[in-house]
């Protein structure tokens, strides 16, 4: 198993709320866990630390989806590679599908054998980086169609979230299911104790139980009726067309 020391949760401009500080606040409260600051009982684990950070991509705050202005913790830089690199969704990840700075940073991580995080519209990036091959992932509804169109392997039903310790990736759908995704990756890579207490704290043990502990999450309901018209309207905006090549 991957030895965790660092995680890096990316920011960037019109990410979203929910998709970026959810999985960055279930990080820490992991890092207060292993360190021993949040302590309901003594952790068979010994004490550690654990370097969390939002990362923006660009110099500056982050301005989110719906106007919150973020501080970062720094930048990404061109060389980093952290244990945990984690690609949040929101309506700017369109715009990062397409951002080379993002892209190779992903690349980077998944060569040097780090691990690979995204959840909603986020996994739409680490599919564009090719990365993905045939590793079963799931994302929110608005752009599995364009993912499976491009041969991503979305199955259906989608799972709330999908993990592969082998291969590094770990996908979560949309806002609903990354709190349950996130606890499953602390559960995983830093052992069913510390995965309880931080379940316990972010009451996610007693809305999903027992998932916590697996690779997959629960099953998600499909409304055919629905989906076709939000893939519509959004497919454009989170996975446009990869631009194409300039050639002399």
């Amino acid at each position: 198993m991957a030895e965790i020391k660092s995680i890096a949760v990316v920011g960037y401009q019109n990410a979203s709320e929910q998709d970026t500080i959810t999985p960055l606040e279930i990080f820490r409260g992991a890092k207060l866990v292993l360190n021993g600051t949040i302590a309901p009982w003594k952790i068979a684990e010994p004490l550690r630390e654990l370097d969390v950070k939002l990362l923006n991509i660009e110099p500056g705050n982050i301005t989110m989806q719906t106007g919150t202005q973020v501080v970062p913790d720094g930048v990404l830089g061109d060389g980093d590679l952290y244990d945990i690199f984690y690609v949040p969704g929101g309506v700017g990840s369109g715009a990062m599908t397409q951002n080379q700075k993002l892209i190779s940073a992903v690349k980077r991580h998944h060569a040097a054998g780090k691990v690979i995080g995204a959840n909603c519209s986020g996994v739409g990036v680490i599919h564009r980086a090719g990365i993905l091959g045939k590793t079963p992932v799931t994302a929110v509804a608005a752009v599995v169609r364009g993912m499976r169109d491009e041969g991503t392997n979305v199955p259906q039903p989608r799972r709330m979230w999908q993990g592969d310790p082998e291969r590094g990736i770990w996908t979560a759908t949309g806002s609903y299911g990354i709190n349950g995704a996130t606890v499953a990756m602390v559960a995983h890579y830093f052992g069913r104790e510390v995965g309880t207490i931080v379940s316990m704290m972010f009451d996610t043990y007693g809305g999903i139980g027992e998932y916590i502990y697996e690779l997959q999450g629960p099953e998600f309901y499909y409304h055919p009726e629905l989906e076709p018209k939000f893939q519509d309207y959004f497919q454009p905006m989170l996975l446009p067309t990869p631009k194409q090549e300039v050639r002399a």
